[in-house]
């Protein structure tokens, strides 16, 4: 099973995306803050974290900075339509992105690139 920690600062999406991630047989931590995701990390070992681009204290992109020295997958999350983000996010190190609102296979399809095949 595959161990997941969601940093989302929206109480109902982080809630939403637990749902999600359990439907595909996926551990799920979920966390509202950078400063909160940064322990997360270091005490559930996650195989790959699901950013907010739009966080409090930080955003997303300097989050994924700071994390980049654990090799864990990232896949960036947001609600922003700005055409060139997608680009941005691989620059910044992620796998993928969800734009927001995205379906279940989204989630996977992005899981799926992120994850290695067991």
């Amino acid at each position: 099973m595959k161990r997941v920690l969601v940093i989302e600062d929206d109480h109902r999406m982080r809630d939403l995306l637990v749902r999600q991630l359990s439907a595909l047989s996926c551990e799920a931590f979920a966390v509202g803050t950078p400063s909160s995701a940064l322990r997360a990390v270091d005490a559930h070992r996650p195989d790959v974290v699901v950013i907010d681009i739009g966080l409090p204290e930080m955003d997303g992109f300097a989050l994924a900075d700071l994390l980049r020295h654990t090799r864990i997958p990232m896949v960036a999350s947001t609600g922003d339509a700005h055409p060139d983000l997608e680009e941005r996010a691989r620059e910044a190190g992620f796998t993928g992105l969800l734009r927001k609102p995205f379906r279940l296979r989204d989630l996977a399809r992005e899981l799926d690139r992120a994850l290695p095949r067991d």
